[in-house]
């Protein structure tokens, strides 16, 4: 490995699973308990507000003075008090040969067998196919609720993908499983409708080629072969950072015969305090531009490893305005330290 990204010294034997988490806060209870999990390395990712010190043997922390000195190429480019501080850990794991990167936040509470049923062999799993957008909440609830990034002209169209039987195994990119109480939802949804949602448990399902649902970075497991997808872009609201992520991964996975999969709730979020009108407003992007961004994507032919197609699709974002060029520029910086760390396609 190149000297100028050698990994921070961990404190704990390093496992092949890593997971996540960016906190202005000290560790939370959500935090511990996955601490306590023996089989998963916790990464915590501070930010300038703090936390300053973390001294739980079994977290490894990064703080703002060890993100700055990482060696890192992208490290230049990370903005500060922004979730994208969350692209640092996982290089970090990535340097240390994560196998499995997770990836929640600090209010997500795990269930009993939070991670037990993540499984990326080949499987058999019903597959959403027949439109462009497919409401993977629906499988999982009655009620009328979307996850947040979902196109807001979509949610009462009563034409679009449906959930068929399973035709073959399927190569599973990320899981993406649920949030139960207060799941991951937009503002509008909020304002206007609100209440707890509690997911029935459903069997788990895929996404077929050409077909999107958004998904987040709350409760998240991605396999090595999609790592290069990773990244979070910085120049964005934190509303819409991991929703613009999640659908150009979803069309940097078609190109290799992978699959975004749903699951059941596996974390009860206690969700930390907000102000749903500045939700709002910093939703308003993600409205707005979530279709032409998909426009963009479906006209785009990724060529070569998935890092160029990461900086190919950014490249074509910038180019119609969705993205600036200094989000096209960390693109292109965390694809040069994702090639350095993960060598191969």
């Amino acid at each position: 490995m190149d000297r100028a990204v050698a990994p921070i010294p961990m404190s704990r034997t390093t496992p092949k699973k890593f997971l996540i988490i960016t906190s202005i806060a000290e560790p939370t209870a959500a935090v511990l308990a996955y601490a306590a999990m023996p089989d998963w390395h916790v990464v915590l990712v501070g930010d300038r507000k703090g936390p300053h010190r973390v001294t739980d043997p079994r977290i490894t922390f990064l703080d703002i003075g060890q993100q700055q000195r990482s060696g890192f190429a992208y490290a230049a480019h990370c903005p500060e008090n922004h979730y994208a501080r969350k692209n640092l850990g996982y290089l970090h794991a990535m340097a240390q040969g994560a196998e499995i990167i997770a990836e929640t936040d600090d209010d997500n509470l795990p269930l009993a067998g939070w991670g037990a049923e993540v499984d990326f062999s080949p499987r058999a799993v019903a597959q959403a196919t027949g439109g462009r957008y497919f409401n993977a909440y629906k499988v999982f609830t009655d009620e009328p609720v979307w996850p947040r990034g979902f196109p807001l002209r979509e949610i009462t169209n009563p034409v679009g993908a449906a959930l068929g039987a399973a035709t073959g195994p399927a190569e599973v990119a990320v899981w993406q499983e649920l949030a139960d109480d207060d799941p991951d939802v937009d503002a509008i949804y909020r304002l206007t409708r609100g209440g707890r949602v509690a997911f029935r448990r459903g069997e788990r399902f895929v996404l077929g080629s050409g077909v999107y649902c958004p998904f987040n970075s709350q409760n998240t497991f991605w396999r090595r072969e999609a790592f290069a997808a990773l990244f979070l872009p910085g120049r964005v609201s934190m509303r819409y950072c991991d929703i613009l992520r999640g659908y150009i991964a979803q069309r940097l996975f078609w190109t290799r015969g992978l699959r975004l999969g749903f699951g059941p709730a596996t974390v009860r979020q206690a969700r930390n305090e907000h102000d749903l009108m500045r939700d709002f407003a910093d939703e308003l992007a993600m409205y707005r531009d979530v279709e032409a961004v998909v426009v963009a994507l479906e006209a785009l032919r990724p060529e070569g490893t998935m890092a160029d197609g990461l900086t190919a699709a950014y490249a074509a974002l910038a180019a119609a305005g969705l993205v600036t060029p200094a989000e096209l520029a960390a693109a292109q910086a965390w694809a040069s330290d994702f090639c350095r760390l993960v060598p191969g396609p």
